[in-house]
């Protein structure tokens, strides 16, 4: 049986991260800086709030291997074997994370603590340090505890070779500045990527954390592994495309909007709609830069259209040629029943659509 075909007779256990909005934004800044580090592969695919907070597959498309990670803050102290092996609902944090080689006997690689705290360890070599502890460095005593345990959770006989795959990560992202950390590992990122673009590092970060977001808070039901692909995941393409965008686009935008502020000035248009297109541009700027936005996509596919088919509408002034567009636009009736995007809005994204086809 493929993975794929396992991932659909595997149910993932009942997880409220999709549901509850008060997940830390601290997960979301750790996926960040994996999704950086997995660049360097040539096909991944991270997805979120399936069987684990987040999980690596080694192929977008056919993935045979898969990396499961459980990612804990904590306020003060360390994680202990004990804090661990701790039950709450009847289930510890080990035997939840130790329960995915169960049901992914082949197929899962590695099981991780990710924390932002260190950890109380006992190891074999006496020491209680390291970024990243394999659990079969574990003196024989914490061993022994954690085969118990897990034995009794889980039902099982344990297999000491599994000590291998399971680990406990401390993060260098601290809960007081984890989104600080993240903007700089992603600054670094595209400035070696792109090192004679200029970009807004603010705009870039916010925009990837809010695809983060939007994906990890998905609540529909996942049966599929291609509705896992489209819904709650991000390929090495993915991520590469959503690089690119927040990269370059900003920069031409930015030319956009000068080109269409001096447009505005030369044609006299009413200060009142120029303060607004001023204050509002960084808005629509914003939809554009997002991957996956279908009702602003879909309002900007209508407004392209009008445009195409009414070349003639264009011969008129700025101001002039945006209302006339605006009049066969709003009458497309989806964007008439929608409530998000206001006229004033739209006005921008035809003004825009107008002078970037020039």
């Amino acid at each position: 049986m493929s993975l794929i075909e396992k991932l659909r007779k595997v149910a993932p256990r009942e997880n409220s991260g999709s549901i509850s909005s008060n997940r830390f934004d601290y997960q979301k800044d750790w996926a960040i800086c994996k999704l950086l580090e997995l660049s360097v592969d040539k096909d991944f695919l991270l997805a979120f709030e399936f069987y684990e907070d987040i999980i690596v597959f080694d192929s977008s498309s056919s993935p045979n291997i898969i990396d499961f990670y459980q990612v804990k803050t904590k306020g003060k102290g360390k994680h202990s074997i004990a804090t661990l092996l701790s039950k709450k609902k009847g289930s510890s944090i080990l035997g939840k994370l130790f329960n995915n080689k169960l049901n992914f006997n082949e197929e899962a690689n590695t099981l991780s603590i990710i924390s932002n705290c260190d950890y109380k360890l006992n190891l074999e070599t006496g020491e209680n340090i390291g970024i990243s502890v394999c659990c079969s460095e574990l003196n024989k005593g914490e061993r022994e505890k954690i085969a118990k345990e897990l034995g009794k959770e889980l039902n099982i006989s344990w297999l000491k070779e599994y000590f291998d795959i399971l680990f406990f990560e401390k993060s260098e992202l601290t809960i007081e500045h984890h989104s600080d950390i993240t903007q700089q590992k992603l600054n670094k990122y595209i400035e070696s990527k792109y090192p004679n673009i200029k970009y807004n590092p603010t705009l870039a970060y916010s925009t990837i954390f809010d695809e983060v977001k939007r994906k990890n808070n998905i609540e529909k039901p996942i049966s599929t592994f291609d509705e896992l692909v489209k819904y709650k995941s991000f390929s090495k393409t993915d991520f590469d495309k959503m690089i690119q965008i927040v990269a370059s686009e900003p920069n031409r935008l930015e030319k956009l909007k000068s080109e269409i502020l001096n447009r505005l000035d030369s044609e006299n248009a009413p200060m009142t709609f120029r303060r607004y297109f001023q204050k509002n541009w960084s808005n629509v700027e914003i939809e554009y830069l997002k991957t996956n936005n279908l009702l602003f996509t879909k309002i900007e596919k209508v407004i392209h259209k009008v445009i195409d088919d009414n070349e003639t509408l264009l011969n008129n002034s700025l101001l002039n040629s945006m209302e006339k567009v605006l009049e066969i636009v709003m009458t497309n009736k989806p964007i008439k029943e929608q409530l998000i995007f206001d006229k004033d809005y739209i006005r921008i994204m035809i003004l825009k659509d107008i002078c970037d086809g020039e």
